[in-house]
């Protein structure tokens, strides 16, 4: 089974360059709370406009949800770029030499990445 941070940071990099834009500005800000990750759940709120996202692994697929309006309508938006990028940056602090040996199916946050 692939890395559900894998699977999310493929995706986020077939996103348009707005959405790659505010989402890089949100994830810098600290905007991006992760409130569940493990290997096939990752479950934020993103501060702007309090948008949630999900993003699931179903039957080896990536699913992905946000609340907001282009999000609902399918678009890869600036939150979930955002929660992307934030996974991203937990997955390469946990893999990085001295990180914490905690893995992701034990971790549950809510704190601002």
């Amino acid at each position: 089974m692939q890395r559900i941070a894998d699977l999310i940071g493929a995706e986020a990099e077939r996103a348009g360059r707005a959405a790659l834009a505010r989402g890089g500005e949100l994830a810098g800000a600290g905007a991006v709370q992760l409130v569940r990750f493990n290997p096939t759940l990752v479950t934020a709120e993103v501060d702007d406009d309090a948008a949630c996202v999900e993003f699931r692994i179903v039957d080896e697929t990536l699913r992905r949800y946000c609340s907001c309006p282009e999000g609902r309508d399918g678009v890869f938006c600036a939150h979930c770029v955002a929660t992307a990028q934030s996974v991203r940056m937990r997955t390469d602090r946990k893999d990085s030499p001295g990180a914490s040996s905690a893995t992701a199916s034990e971790s549950t946050v809510r704190t601002a990445s």
